[in-house]
């Protein structure tokens, strides 16, 4: 996931939660040195439940999904008594909270509205060893514009003094280099250990660091909207084991990651997006289905556990802060008794909404299946003629045995344009040639359920046994070319809080 080209290291990404892809409509203080943005509302969703509620706010108005913010004013953003009933409608539909009419009038923003849905902060982020500890971040920043060395290299020491995990993040320090690109055209990398951030630290670091040089392009100190937060504290281990992909090996505390790529057209993502509107879903919600149906099918019995990781996020100074304030939820779905699809997906949606709800939901420990859904661009900060964007950004993960990352683009006016897949795998564990098996068939059972969703399980396509990984000998093995996918770029991509 390299801006400049160049092949990133192999343990790699682990990400997000999903967001709901609804059906399209229709085709320091109050007086801070800001930039444009960040406004006070500006904020990404920074839970699972806000990110739900978003989509449902852009689906009701009828505006891209990018446009609405964890703390948009419903009504502000054009919001009308016939936008309300539809969300209200939608809301009681998809989140199952018993909401009343004067609902959207006392609780007008996602954020707002997801508490009033039934959402609690979480109780512990975590586990600590979600990510290898020792092991480091790289959360790069593209600079557009006419740069200000001076004035960056104190907007750095700003941020540094007031987050902890950038404290090191000064030009020509360890960890820290600015690449030129091209004229106007600059690479900010932050190296920084993996312990002290995660994905949702990626875009209030660019809002920090455009607000701070901001202020010092016009030779005066930043002024913070308020401080930096306590987070709930991190849970040293998880509660339940992820599900383990059948014909796995267990792993060395050192195993290698390595990746594959494919993508999913637009048509593909549109008819998912469809399915989960019309089930009251979300596009996470449904290939969680389709995988613990594919784990069930290959021979993992019908109690499917898949760890996913989430921002708990949930107050507005959260979300500004740059640090380790994620938890990886354990999603637990029973698929016994061979249900439809669309039931199964009912089953899905009420697990994956009750640990989204609860502050105390079961953490997942290291090892089995990851599943997280990615946003496809973060916000672009403007700072004294400079454009502060958050690049790909690089994590170590290595406590999966096979992560599934799926990064949704869209167009402008946020049709869907397709999905990016990616496959980080453990090499002893799992092995190329098994990840390539079993994402192609993951794509061949949602494909059949997209036909069909109301068929049963057993007559889905998918759940021939993969290859068992073979032995680590040091050498990359590479698949027959008929299981491998086809390469595919790296997305820009960044979580959504959510």
């Amino acid at each position: 996931m390299s801006l400049s080209g160049q092949k990133p290291p192999d343990r790699l990404v682990p990400s997000a939660p999903t967001t709901l892809t609804a059906l399209p409509r229709g085709a320091g203080d109050g007086g801070a040195e800001r930039a444009a943005p960040p406004a006070s509302g500006a904020e990404p969703p920074g839970t699972p439940l806000q990110e739900i509620v978003r989509d449902l706010f852009a689906e009701a108005i009828g505006v891209p999904r990018r446009t609405v913010h964890a703390d948009s004013d419903f009504f502000r953003l054009g919001g009308h008594p016939a936008a309300a009933a539809r969300l209200l409608a939608r809301a009681r539909r998809v989140l199952g909270a018993g909401l009343d009419d004067r609902a959207l009038h006392e609780a007008p923003t996602p954020a707002r509205f997801a508490a009033a849905a039934g959402e609690r902060p979480a109780a512990a982020t975590g586990p600590a060893g979600a990510l290898d500890g020792e092991g480091s971040a790289v959360l790069p920043l593209r600079l557009r514009g006419a740069l200000n060395a001076g004035a960056l290299q104190e907007a750095l020491g700003d941020v540094g003094h007031r987050h902890g995990a950038l404290r090191n993040s000064r030009l020509g320090s360890a960890g820290t280099r600015l690449r030129a690109l091209a004229a106007g055209d600059h690479l900010l990398e932050l190296t920084l250990p993996a312990d002290l951030v995660d994905l949702w630290s990626h875009t209030p670091l660019a809002a920090e660091l455009a607000l701070a040089y901001r202020a010092r392009a016009a030779g005066r100190p930043p002024r913070w909207e308020g401080p930096v937060p306590e987070a709930a504290p991190r849970a040293r281990a998880g509660d339940l084991a992820p599900t383990v992909p059948p014909g796995s090996r267990p792993a060395p505390a050192d195993a290698r990651v390595g990746r594959l790529a494919l993508d999913w057209d637009a048509g593909l993502h549109q008819r998912l997006a469809h399915l989960a509107a019309t089930q009251g879903a979300t596009l996470f919600m449904v290939v969680h289905a389709a995988l613990a149906a594919l784990l069930t099918r290959l021979g993992a019995g019908p109690a499917i556990t898949v760890a996913a990781p989430v921002p708990a996020r949930d107050s507005a100074a959260l979300r500004r802060a740059v640090g380790p304030y994620g938890r990886v939820l354990a999603l637990s779905v029973d698929t016994s008794g061979d249900p439809a699809f669309t039931a199964l997906l009912r089953r899905v949606r009420a697990a994956d909404l009750a640990a989204y709800r609860a502050g105390t939901a079961a953490l997942a420990r290291p090892g089995g299946i990851a599943l997280s859904v990615l946003a496809d661009s973060g916000e672009a900060y403007e700072a004294a003629g400079l454009t502060v964007r958050a690049a790909p950004p690089l994590l170590p993960l290595r406590t999966a045995a096979l992560g599934l990352i799926l990064t949704e683009r869209h167009t402008p006016a946020g049709a869907p344009a397709g999905i990016a897949v990616t496959a980080a795998y453990q090499y002893d564990a799992v092995g190329e040639t098994a990840a390539a098996h079993l994402t192609g068939q993951l794509a061949a059972l949602l494909e059949a359920a997209l036909d069909t969703p109301a068929a049963a399980l057993s007559r889905l396509g998918g759940g021939a046994r993969p290859p068992l990984a073979p032995p680590w000998t040091g050498e990359h093995t590479a698949p027959s070319p008929a299981r491998r996918p086809a390469p595919a770029p790296a997305p820009a991509a960044m979580p959504v809080a959510g």
